[in-house]
């Protein structure tokens, strides 16, 4: 068996995700509780240019904008199980250059609240179920 490399990267954005669920509390540790229905309305209006209506990450800006890499396929299982809610928080929130994503990827941070952000990762995860 070879040993396991993990790039420093890695590491540190585990350790913020790990910092971020300590900070938050248990409520949101055991996974987002939000509101599909209010997810959907957020996402309309705040993700489907980029992650397109079924959330395939193919959506209008993707062609017109050129946008390389493209955006995360929420009906990727395999890949969408590799990030916990914490870590779609943290994307949601701060944008995707602090998650090491694409820099296309804004930060919603100071434009949706905790409860809606909440709602927004409920609906993505109904992608991938």
């Amino acid at each position: 068996m070879t040993p396991l490399k993990i790039r420093s990267s890695t590491i540190a954005r585990l350790a913020v995700a790990f910092a971020a669920v300590f900070a938050m509390g248990p409520a949101h540790i055991a996974g987002a509780a939000g509101d599909v229905t209010a997810g959907r309305a957020l996402a309309l209006k705040n993700c489907v240019k980029c992650h397109g209506t079924d959330g395939k990450g193919d959506g209008p800006a993707v062609a017109a904008e050129h946008l390389s890499p493209p955006p995360g396929d929420w009906t990727d299982k395999e890949d969408m199980s590799e990030h916990p809610d914490v870590f779609l928080r943290n994307i949601i929130e701060q944008g995707g250059a602090a998650m090491d994503k694409s820099l296309r990827m804004p930060a919603f941070g100071k434009k949706l609240t905790p409860a809606q952000v909440d709602d927004l990762i409920a609906y993505i995860r109904t992608f991938s179920k």
